[in-house]
């Protein structure tokens, strides 16, 4: 994870230093190729990163937007602390300073905070390599991913209900634009391939998305409109998905059962069972009293295998 973080961020210092290189110099995100700041999945529409001399910075606000990131402003001697809420660990900054202490190890900076337009901005990759924060980066889309979350043990769980569970919880990150939303939607379905845990999809009316566990987030990776088919044409997504009107990313290739779950999350209702190969549907239970978040129900003879 480091290295892959390393080469994230040589990348976007060598896209910040072809941008501009003069000493001192503030470029904003929208002046140095419109590039996007999204923290744990959302996109900040009015917090764009900058790029000072080679380094890119973040606003201390889209920090603190992570769920286990709490950052704190002292304007009486110009410090931030940013705390890991997690692991307990205190990054502690001052304005203009190339000094910074981690916890009481001090730590030599080569780009400390600065104030940018009556905003407090902080290095992206001193926050990233000290506190445990992902980064990626998107060159199709010249956006900057950031996200964390607390790590959770039970994704590696035997018992399959414990891992679905955490993974739902996980960020839901990824670079492209939504197709979609179908208006008025109180049903939300989840598919998880039989006896699997770290893959699953996610269907709002029209609108289906698959999701891959990896580096502390579930990145969706595709995403379609459900249209129905000719009876001649095979399923897009054997079992599960007919035909779609229109999509993004590589179309999943999975063959074989999947485990639902329909919430109705208005009503507090949960529907589950097993779809075949085939598109064949057993409902196997069903639960009532359900409502806000999912909560899953095992499948009897299901065990996990991924």
């Amino acid at each position: 994870m480091m290295k892959k973080l390393r080469a994230v961020l040589c990348f976007l210092a060598m896209a910040a230093c072809c941008i501009g290189s003069m000493p001192g110099a503030v470029e904003a995100a929208g002046s140095a190729g419109d590039i996007s700041l999204s923290v744990n999945g959302e996109k900040l529409v009015e917090l764009k990163p900058a790029i000072v001399d080679g380094s890119i910075f973040v606003p201390i606000r889209a920090v603190s937007q992570l769920p286990v990131f709490k950052a704190d402003w002292d304007q009486k001697t110009k410090t931030v602390s940013v705390t890991n809420t997690s692991s307990k660990e205190v990054l502690k900054l001052t304005l203009n300073k190339d000094l910074a202490y981690k916890g009481k190890h001090k730590l030599k900076i080569d780009a400390p905070p600065r104030s940018i337009d009556g905003l407090i901005y902080v290095p992206l990759r001193l926050i990233s390599e000290t506190l445990a924060a992902h980064v990626a980066w998107d060159a199709e889309t010249r956006t900057v991913m950031l996200y964390s979350f607390p790590e959770n043990p039970d994704l590696e769980s035997p018992d399959l209900v414990t891992a679905r569970q955490a993974a739902l919880q996980l960020p839901k990150v990824g670079f492209h634009e939504s197709l979609g939303y179908t208006n008025d939607v109180r049903v939300t379905k989840y598919y998880f391939p039989y006896g699997q845990a770290r893959k699953f999809f996610i269907q709002k009316g029209e609108y289906i998305g698959f999701y891959e566990v990896r580096e502390g987030a579930a990145w969706q990776t595709w995403e379609g409109k459900i249209a129905s088919k000719e009876k001649q044409e095979s399923d897009v997504i054997d079992g599960l998905v007919p035909a779609v009107s229109k999509e993004w990313g590589k179309r999943p290739s999975y063959k074989g059962s999947y485990v639902y779950y329909s919430h109705g999350w208005m009503g507090g209702s949960l529907n589950y069972g097993i779809i075949e190969e085939d598109g064949t549907r057993k409902e196997t239970g069903s639960a009532d009293n359900v409502f806000d978040k999912v909560k899953l129900t095992p499948i009897e003879g299901e065990k996990r295998i991924d």
